[in-house]
């Protein structure tokens, strides 16, 4: 896999002490920060992405719920593998497959009794605002077994730092992965269309703690005229559960920790 570049990327602040009781909120996403702007000035790039085919479903929580994170992201896993296992979510089709595209359904009323049905078994608010990540675990994994299906997770970030090549064999198995970040750098996936001279991004810091789901890694790297490499992006791309932007690009080594995270295989 020619994107793999090193086995661990950590996203850089201090370390975060982690408590069985900590707990990742926001409603529709943390709040904003700030947003940073950055140029820069490029004679060609060398421009590398992998996704999961097809990608993931649009959902979110347009209720007056609060601190949903976790269950978007569990409904979000849900709806991805509801295209093979339909008895996931009830009287909804996630998904059509037309040769090897993926045409994801519209949120409907059935996705929308999956975010409150998670909200529940994930105990969301009941220990403090939001869900423990043993609680995102626990409730989705029940979910899934009252449903007789089987849920696997497999950790690709321990110690604050994400194992790149777990990540790029979860890709590669069409395996997504939920993460749970404390502070994280979101740009826009539509940012990254200049070829040759200067690109300009807006980068969005978030505070708070979120659960995103990842399904793709894009590394880019810029060169100057002597071949000089003067900047490397190195690229999540994300189901960020916000209704304002769907799917975003988290960028590593900037801002914020991943705190921990699993690829997971319902089957």
């Amino acid at each position: 896999l020619a994107i793999v570049m090193s086995v661990l990327f950590v996203m850089p602040m201090s370390n975060i002490l982690i408590d069985d009781e900590m707990t990742f909120a926001g409603y529709n996403g943390a709040s904003l920060e700030n947003t940073v702007s950055l140029s820069i000035d490029f004679a060609y790039k060398e421009d590398n992405e992998v996704l999961i085919n097809g990608g993931l479903p649009e959902y979110c929580d347009w209720s007056s719920r609060e601190n949903t994170c976790a269950n978007v992201a569990g409904a979000i896993v849900l709806g991805y593998y509801d295209k093979t296992h339909d008895e996931l979510i009830e009287n909804f089709t996630s998904a059509r497959i037309i040769r090897d595209k993926v045409l994801y359904s519209k949120q409907s009323d059935a996705v929308d009794g999956v975010l409150s049905t998670l909200y529940t078994t994930m105990k969301t608010n009941i220990t403090e605002g939001g869900t423990t990540i043993d609680n995102f675990k626990t409730g989705l994994a029940d979910y899934v077994n009252e449903r007789e299906k089987n849920i696997a997770y497999s950790q690709v970030v321990s110690n604050q730092e994400l194992n790149l090549n777990t990540y790029a064999n979860a890709i590669t198995n069409k395996e997504p992965t939920v993460l749970f970040i404390s502070k994280y750098s979101l740009i826009s996936m539509q940012s990254f269309d200049v070829e040759t001279g200067t690109q300009n991004l807006n980068i969005q810091h978030y505070t708070g703690n979120h659960t995103v789901v990842a399904y793709g890694l894009r590394t880019i790297k810029y060169y100057n005229a002597s071949g000089t490499l003067v900047r490397q992006m190195n690229l999540l791309a994300v189901a960020t559960g916000m209704s304002y932007g769907y799917f975003g690009y988290i960028l590593l080594d900037d801002y914020g920790t991943l705190i921990d995270g699993y690829s997971i295989n319902i089957y």
